[in-house]
């Protein structure tokens, strides 16, 4: 299989980003009334947040789509080391975060597409469960 081409954001992007997920775990922290890590209950309630949202906008914007995409990310490059990369593909290019894998290996975690599958799937595309397993496959590697 090939690779798709990565680009390594600049450190003022990923500066950006990192700003964007504090504003998003700000939201969390107002949302359930107490101060939110980045850890794997904030991913829980990153989903309730994406839930609640949607039932009111069922096509969230860009802007709101970014917040989530940015904490989801930074979740990965803070608790495994990684780093933001834009991956190429069709139509612009999806974020992603480029973690180091216990076997000495390189994952792409493809926070992009992931944040698109949890809109149009709910639930069943659950960022906590997808943050769980994506940890055993860093692990196993």
């Amino acid at each position: 299989m090939m690779a798709k081409a990565v680009k390594f954001l600049l450190p003022e992007q990923a500066r950006y980003l990192a700003e964007m997920a504090e504003r998003a775990r700000a939201g969390l922290s107002r949302f359930v009334g107490y101060e939110v890590d980045y850890d794997a209950t904030a991913l829980q309630l990153l989903d309730e947040w994406i839930d609640r949202h949607l039932r009111q906008f069922p096509n969230p914007s860009q802007g709101m789509r970014l917040l989530w995409i940015s904490f989801l990310g930074e979740m990965f490059r803070r608790r495994h080391k990684g780093e933001w990369i834009v991956q190429e593909r069709g139509k612009g290019g999806g974020l992603a975060v480029l973690c180091p894998m216990e076997s000495g290996g390189l994952y792409t975690v493809d926070v992009s597409s992931q944040i698109g599958r949890r809109i149009a799937h709910g639930m069943s595309a659950s960022l906590a469960y997808f943050y769980t397993i994506t940890c055993i496959e860093l692990k196993a590697g």
